[in-house]
């Protein structure tokens, strides 16, 4: 007999398949505009390099001839897709290096940062948006209310700012700015806000909803196991949330990593930007949009697990 999936199951498989073509497609979508917005610019980027004394006039020809940018831009694009389905990302136009090995190398340092930025975030954005949920909570912390406000206000530049000039005040400057510590909290704090007004937002509702008050009246008091039942339905739309803020802190470490001169992704788009090392900043956009699908086709998969609501809603 041939085993068959249970309905539960078949439902989050099936839900989990049009996310992943929704993923492909929107993925696709941002190559492609990287693709033609860099062309379409204007500039040659190898002008640069004979601007710059780095190739002479013979050396420039032949490597617009090897990067194609003599060919039509159409031709150019199917040849950039044909390269990129067999994960060929190009070379640098200043290195020689190929982009995944470039890539490659700056990963951990951005990986690093943007895991403990957002363990950060859920922790903060978890205990502000509790707090925040009860009124004698915030009698006893009454700035829980604002710190999603300022969280959500103030841009990562200027967080960034404050806390170099703190940590310089406070004489920690030598050990806090050697790690990833404090660029990690500032990176945390700025996207907890958003966490926080989101689980605060839902728990508001189910914590009246009638389910919760029918185990209250049956003498479940105010604890982790009621605030499991009541923050259970109000998940989903925080997973959601997660998966953007997890793309966010993987491929938009830029301010972060060149505010306290961190190695990794963000400081290396900056750099090829400024150089007109399109194959790098190109490659970078394609790590982006698929660190952004896949994010999303994982929290899709786990909200539509834990909410059956979901799943009939596809």
């Amino acid at each position: 007999m041939v085993p068959t999936l249970d309905r539960p199951a078949a439902g989050v498989l099936t839900a989990a398949g049009r996310r992943v073509l929704d993923g492909l497609l929107t993925a696709w979508a941002a190559v492609s505009a990287t693709f033609f917005a860099l062309r379409l610019a204007g500039g040659d980027p190898v002008a640069s390099l004979l601007s710059q004394g780095l190739a002479s006039e013979d050396q420039a020809t032949a490597l617009r001839h090897e990067l194609g940018l003599d060919l039509p831009l159409l031709q150019q694009y199917v040849r950039f897709l044909t390269s990129l389905v067999r994960g060929d990302l190009g070379h640098s136009l200043y290195t020689g290096q190929p982009v995944t090995q470039i890539i490659r190398e700056q990963i951990p340092y951005t990986a690093e940062l943007a895991a403990l930025g957002l363990i950060v975030a859920l922790v903060v954005g978890m205990l502000v948006g509790l707090l925040a949920t009860r009124e004698d909570l915030l009698r006893r912390f009454p700035l829980a209310s604002g710190v999603a406000g300022l969280a959500t206000a103030l841009p990562v530049a200027f967080t960034g700012i404050l806390a170099i000039l703190a940590a310089i005040a406070s004489g920690t400057a030598p050990l806090l700015l050697r790690g990833f510590l404090l660029p990690a909290l500032v990176l945390g704090f700025a996207s907890s806000g958003a966490i926080a007004r989101l689980i605060q937002a839902g728990l508001q509702d189910t914590l009246n909803a009638p389910f919760v008050l029918a185990a209250r009246a049956r003498g479940l008091r105010y604890g982790p196991r009621l605030l499991w039942h009541a923050l259970r339905p109000a998940l989903p739309p925080v997973i959601s949330l997660i998966a953007v803020e997890a793309a966010f802190l993987f491929g938009g470490t830029v301010v972060t990593e060149n505010v306290f001169s961190r190695p990794g992704l963000g400081r290396l788009l900056v750099a090829s930007i400024l150089q007109g090392d399109y194959p790098i900043a190109q490659g970078l956009v394609v790590l982006s949009a698929l660190v952004y699908t896949a994010t999303h086709v994982a929290a899709d998969v786990l909200s539509f697990a834990l909410d059956p609501r979901l799943r009939g809603s596809e």
